[in-house]
């Protein structure tokens, strides 16, 4: 799973030096190692150096404590080379941009290692002990069918990535799993409407906070059944509480600093391994609910076999109640919902946008012969020209992750030599604005711009008649295009995510009669100024609206 929290990490560890001497004394040391063990280096053909004021710490803390500035600033230096280089701590961090780099770091090869992000992650945010930690660690056999070279010894029990990355592909990434799950979402989703909002009457809602609540009701039944938040009615809450503090946690701050942060993502643990437990205690897996697509104890058959795959493995509790966290409630929601959120917002502003796209997504509804039940075919509904154009230039402008490697083996990237050992970091806020690539006339590529992503083809209508009609197109711009992160790593839920953005979005749209009230805060007072990018979560993944939309709608059936 691809991620990068580590600006709102840093802004933990800085925010907490003036109370601890010992943190600042500490920072100082490692400045002055950082600065030896740089004069040391050898001068080989190296990248050019992102500068600072303050020689081997302002780039460093800039970095851990204002992301967006930090970016913004070495996207300048990045115009003229492809790679520069700056020091974390002790470490060696390349970033990298322009598409046939991004191909040599999402290219399976021995000398780039895909784990080093998720290591931290799992042994962080999901409360792995150190035994399971050193499972994953002193597995070099790869996450492929087939072992590394060299490592054909290693049974197969013992091929701890491979064998989660069997259960992310068979039950999350085929398309007959997703569709089941997108099947399943859109019956959650929609029961929750029609019981929350009788049709033909008025509501007021704050999109955001609408979506952080009924959307992600309705995507944690879908995948891990009603029993998640029937067993523990403060999950939400501590969904959102864990989503604020998480990349505090990921760089390993140790308890002394941030104690209610472990606090809180520990709270949210033992709500999964309850869940576990309770789950364990009737389920027949040798009954027929253990091949079902869907049931009610653990839901998606993703989950059950997660479940049974890392009990089969012998992981502590611990361990399962934190992939449960983030691989299955964090990981899906604290992604999918800016989206969503966002989406609304842009349909929202434009009516004429939102006509257009309400008329693409009625052509995917179909009707149920025997019930009358209307729904939408997912699969029409991913395809659709607009909408995708639509749902691409919302996951550019609104993904924020530093796709993060490690050179395990020299390699080359723009021309450069990068030597054993080196942070590699590709930022999409860098790759996904590059004027470059996604300026058009008239819409530059910080805008939000839905048709960016199509072209206009001529075709022939039934009458005859030729008419321009849009297709979807990446066409020479996929590789500068990266919000689920890319190669063997890439997003295994990536499909899913999908259709779980497009099918909410789509479901509000056409079912109600929408109008905009006015822009507030997170708090619900009114706001000045509209929502833009929370500047909190840059480098984090998914970025938030900084600001709420409130809205009156009314379901129309």
């Amino acid at each position: 799973m691809e991620t990068n929290m580590s600006s709102r990490a840093a802004r933990a560890f800085f925010e907490a030096v003036p109370q601890n001497p010992t943190v600042l004394i500490t920072a100082g040391l490692l400045a002055i190692v950082t600065a030896a063990v740089y004069l040391l280096s050898p001068g080989s053909n190296r990248a050019p150096a992102l500068g600072e004021t303050i020689p081997y710490f302002s780039n460093a803390y800039q970095y851990m404590t204002d992301m967006r500035s930090f970016l913004a600033r070495a996207g300048k230096y990045l115009r003229s080379s492809s790679v520069v280089r700056f020091r974390l701590g002790p470490k060696k961090v390349y970033l990298v941009t322009k598409a046939s780099n991004m191909q040599v770091l999402f290219r399976t090869t021995a000398n780039v290692d895909t784990n080093i992000f998720f290591l931290m992650i799992q042994e962080n945010l999901w409360a792995s002990s150190k035994r399971d930690l050193d499972r994953f660690r002193n597995d070099p056999s790869g996450r492929l069918k087939n072992p590394a070279p060299g490592t054909e010894h290693i049974p197969a029990e013992k091929r701890y990535w491979a064998g989660l990355h069997h259960i992310f592909h068979e039950y999350l990434a085929r398309t007959h799993e997703s569709n089941a799950l997108a099947a399943n979402f859109q019956r959650q989703f929609a029961a929750r409407l029609e019981e929350r909002f009788p049709a033909g009457e008025w509501a007021a809602v704050r999109i955001l906070e609408f979506v952080r609540a009924d959307m992600t009701m309705a995507a944690t039944t879908t995948l891990a059944g009603p029993r998640m938040l029937g067993l523990n009615p403060n999950l939400l809450r501590e969904l959102w509480d864990f989503d604020e503090i998480a990349a505090s946690l990921v760089w390993g701050l140790p308890k002394w600093i941030n104690r209610e942060a472990w606090k809180k993502r520990d709270r949210f643990n033992a709500s999964c391994v309850r869940y576990l437990e309770d789950g364990w205690k009737d389920f027949d897996w040798d009954g027929p609910a253990a091949s079902a697509s869907w049931e009610p104890v653990w839901g998606s058959r993703y989950v059950r076999e997660l479940v049974r795959w890392m009990r089969q493995c012998g992981f502590d509790k611990e361990t399962m109640g934190g992939a449960m966290m983030i691989l299955v409630i964090f990981g899906t929601n604290g992604n999918t919902i800016p989206i969503v959120a966002w989406c609304l917002i842009e349909l929202v502003k434009d009516k004429d946008l939102l006509a257009r796209v309400r008329a693409e997504i009625e052509t995917t509804y179909v009707t149920d012969s025997a019930t009358g039940t209307r729904t939408i075919d997912p699969q029409a509904l991913v395809a659709l020209p607009l909408f995708q154009s639509v749902f691409v230039e919302i996951l550019r402008l609104h993904v924020s992750m530093n796709v993060t490697r490690e050179a395990v083996g020299p390699i080359t990237l723009g021309g450069y030599e990068i030597e054993k050992g080196a942070v590699l970091q590709a930022p999409t806020e860098i790759s996904h604005f590059d004027e470059g690539v996604w300026g058009a006339p008239g819409h530059p590529a910080a805008e939000f711009w839905a048709e960016r992503h199509l072209q206009y083809v001529d075709a022939v209508d039934e009458k005859g008649q030729v008419t321009r009609t849009p297709q979807f197109s990446m066409t020479g711009r996929s590789n500068d295009f990266f919000p689920f992160g890319g190669g063997v790593s890439i997003c295994p839920g990536r499909f899913f995510a999908k259709q779980e953005i497009m099918l909410t979005a789509a479901m509000l749209v056409s079912r109600f009669d929408i109008e905009f009230v006015e822009w507030t805060t997170l708090d619900g007072s009114p706001s000045d100024r509209p929502a833009q990018n929370d500047v909190r979560w840059s480098g984090g993944a998914s970025v938030p609206p900084d600001r709420d939309m409130k809205v009156r709608w009314r379901r129309r059936w």
